[in-house]
Parts: C-alpha cells; structure tokens; sequence
C-alpha cells in the first residue's frame, strides 16, 4: 500500500470516529497554516517603501553592513517637511499586517485545544448514552464511539494547537526584534537630522 493510501486510509478512519469536530478541526488547522505563511511573508516586507524589501532586511539585521543604504534613507528624509511622521509612515507600510494579523492567528491557535474538548464532551455524551441504554448488544458499540470521538477530537485539537503556538511564538519574537531595531534606527536618523541647538 502507498503511503498516500495509508495516509487516505487513516484519514477516513480518523473522520468517521471524530465526527464533524474532526473535519472543523481541520478546517482550522487550514486556517491557521494560512495565517502563519502569511505573518511569515509579512516579516519579509512585501509592502517596504523607499528602499526595497531586501534593503529593509539588511538594514534592520545588519546595519553596520548597510552604510550606502542608510546614505539613501538619510537623504529621502533630509528631502521631508516632518522627518518623524515620514518614519512612521515607512513603519506602518513595514509593520501594519503583521501587527493585525498575530492577535487573530493566536486566537485561531487557541481555539483548536477548544475544539478538541468540545469533540471530548460530545464523545462522553455519547458513552453516557450508551451506557444508559437498555439493550443488550448496542451499548458497547455506543460506549466505544464515544470513546473514540472523545480521544480522537482531543488528540488533533493538541496536535493543531501546540506545534502552531510554538511556530507562531517564534515569529512574533521576530517581529518584535524587527519592530525593536527599525525603534533604534528610527531614534538614530532623527537625531542625526535634527539639528544642533544653538
């Protein structure tokens, strides 16, 4: 059997115990993919103005590399009525998706572990059930879905959640890294533009 029939295999046997929770689980984890290759891409400055995304990177990570580039971005702000308004404008085109989009990827990550223990009540509920049935023969067979509903929601809401908070945790200490060194330069070339008192 090949590996993509196993997985298939699995797959159906996973949905047919998990119930409906199973398949809004993975619908979820869909969504937080989703979410994460886009807060990634995001980090990478697809939106930068004045020097380009790669530019804005070297920058930021390596700004004793860069003394050409901050050449440029020194003179684009010499050329500016409001230097501190004109950062804050290249920090907003830098910064904005990411800054909206990490409160609603860690919602979505939290929700799976919810999920998950919503698919344990519904499988408890139905081995109750079929404990208090009164037949002979079905009671196992209910107990045992239930069982299996409980055990397979809860094991996917925590595979979904716990490797995504980690992923997702790692970049936002990026963002926040990137956020904290555009701060330092952005203190730094308005100093140097501002000048001296007299």
């Amino acid at each position: 059997m090949s590996l993509a029939a196993q997985i298939l295999t699995e797959l159906r046997d996973l949905s047919s115990g998990g119930g409906w929770i199973f398949w809004a689980l993975i619908a979820l984890a869909f969504g937080i993919a989703y979410a994460l290759v886009t807060l990634w891409n995001s980090l990478r400055f697809p939106d930068a103005t004045v020097l380009s995304a790669n530019e804005w990177r070297q920058l930021l990570l390596h700004p004793g590399r860069s003394p050409e580039t901050l050449g440029r971005l020194s003179a684009s702000l010499s050329t500016t009525r409001d230097p501190d308004r004109f950062l804050q404008e290249i920090g907003q085109h830098l910064f904005a998706i990411p800054d909206r989009r990490f409160p609603f990827a860690f919602v979505m990550i939290g929700a799976a572990p919810l999920l998950g223990l919503l698919g344990t009540v519904s499988g408890m509920y139905k081995t109750f059930g079929g404990m208090a049935t009164s037949s002979v023969n079905a009671p196992i067979d209910v107990i045992s879905a239930g069982i299996s509903e409980a055990l397979i929601t809860t094991e996917t809401g925590l595979v979904i959640g716990v490797p995504t908070l980690i992923v997702c945790t790692l970049l936002k200490s990026r963002y926040d890294d990137l956020v904290l060194r555009f701060r330092r330069l952005e203190s730094q070339l308005l100093q140097a533009s501002t000048p001296p008192s007299t």
